[in-house]
């Protein structure tokens, strides 16, 4: 399989146009479509099909996408390794992560790395549990930080932290002046949550339904930024470790009430891509996240 066809499709596959493709790399955009178009006739299939505003990807596309781009970065890799020396790392590392996870790690993840490793290049994926086990299956990233509810080991994978969840409103809100809150007094507010399918909307759904009451869920998000927005300019709550909302709580727009009766609790995980072993610059990425776990539980702890 020819190298230069792979990062072709590669790069207009992540640019979602020839155009756009040939303006990042400096590559002709017709070079690019033949080399796409030779890649297409060794499959025996087409990889996009071309919209009015540029590609998208076919169902064959959407299963060679990961293997293409683990085979350029794989050579890329080599290429480096063979002209850096031996102890300076090199090379991309992808992460998928919950937003729980990103406030607590990935500022100083970032500042070290600048530190200790400069050639290396983080590549970081922010989403909802379901979605980084996704990108994790399909080998799409290297490492993945995720959340669970149920009790029990994941296979492969390790503990980073374990958080007590809360119900965050705005200062305003009639349930700010309790210091706690149980989860059949949460059914008498309106709740923006993560969309289905999602682990956190699913176990406070099934949580409730066990205990004979539903939860009022106003909206939907599908990410946290818009979760953050209509909590902040609205009457509605979500629930939630409250480090993603640290700096606010903080500043007392907006308080956090710890769930009891029954506490639930947040458990994140880090898993590691099971397709390929990972690279030298992976090992020293997932090292540094445990050593910032480490640290971040020592100061809950305290």
């Amino acid at each position: 399989m020819d190298l230069h066809r792979l990062k072709a499709f590669v790069e207009v596959a992540e640019n979602g146009s020839y155009a756009r493709a040939a303006r990042t790399t400096g590559v002709a955009q017709s070079a690019l479509s033949r080399q796409v178009a030779a890649l297409e006739r060794a499959l025996g299939a087409r990889v996009f099909h071309r919209t009015g505003r540029g590609v998208e990807l076919t169902e064959v596309g959407e299963r060679a996408l990961p293997r293409a781009r683990a085979i350029v970065t794989d050579a890329a890799a080599l290429l480096d390794f063979a002209n850096r020396p031996v102890d300076e790392l090199r090379g991309e590392v992808s992460v998928g992560v919950v937003p729980a996870a990103s406030f607590v790690l990935f500022d100083q993840l970032v500042s070290r790395l600048r530190t200790e490793h400069p050639g290396i290049r983080l590549r970081a994926l922010e989403g909802y549990s379901g979605q980084i086990e996704e990108w994790l299956g399909a080998g799409q990233i290297d490492i993945g930080i995720y959340n669970r509810y149920s009790r029990g080991r994941v296979p492969r994978s390790e503990v980073l932290m374990r958080e007590a969840m809360h119900l965050v409103v705005r200062s305003g809100h009639p349930a700010a002046a309790q210091r706690d809150i149980n989860l059949r007094e949460i059914a008498r507010i309106p709740l923006a949550l993560p969309k289905r399918p999602n682990s956190l909307t699913g176990m406070l759904t099934a949580l409730a339904a066990s205990q004979r009451f539903e939860l009022s869920i106003a909206l939907e998000a599908s990410s946290s930024a818009l979760t953050k927005q209509a909590v902040m300019l609205s009457d509605l709550g979500t629930i939630s470790p409250p480090q993603v909302y640290k700096e606010e709580v903080a500043s007392g727009r907006l308080v956090a009430l710890r769930i009891r009766r029954p506490d639930v609790l947040q458990t994140t995980w880090m898993s590691t891509g099971s397709g390929r072993p990972l690279s030298l610059a992976a090992t020293a990425v997932l090292d540094i996240i445990r050593q910032l776990s480490r640290s971040a539980n020592r100061k809950t702890d305290g």
